[in-house]
């Protein structure tokens, strides 16, 4: 069984990101169990903060992504690039030691009313 977690740049509840994610653990093919990450809601990086003590948010966060199989990133685009929130997370996350990231397979995927659906940010989001 392989386990992956959605992690959802959007924290509004109605989000169609936030559907689209909930909506994943139903379309799992067998042998894949889908859930959702702990909350991206965490302090704006500060090297400060982080010389005082981990965010338990930012640790939850990296625990689950190390212990998932896979990763599937379900955000939409503000203003032509990544979610504040959400590269916030990134960026804690990057930082923390037996890189969570590591070696691990992640899937971006956005819903969108617009025309582009979310390209400009998936661009961004594969630089980060």
């Amino acid at each position: 069984m392989s386990n992956v977690i959605t992690i959802c740049g959007s924290l509004r509840k109605g989000s169609l990101n936030r559907m689209l994610a909930n909506t994943l653990p139903a379309l799992a093919p067998a042998g894949m169990n889908i859930k959702s990450s702990p909350t991206i809601e965490m302090p704006l990086y500060n090297a400060d903060v982080q010389a005082a003590g981990w965010p338990p948010a930012a640790v939850a966060l990296s625990d689950a992504i190390r212990a998932a199989d896979g990763v599937i990133i379900v955000t939409p685009e503000y203003n032509y690039s990544v979610p504040g929130a959400l590269k916030n997370a990134i960026d804690w996350v990057s930082r923390v030691q037996d890189q969570p990231f590591a070696n691990k397979p992640v899937c971006i995927q956005s819903a969108s009313m617009g025309i582009l659906g979310g390209a400009r940010m998936q661009y961004h989001m594969r630089q980060t």
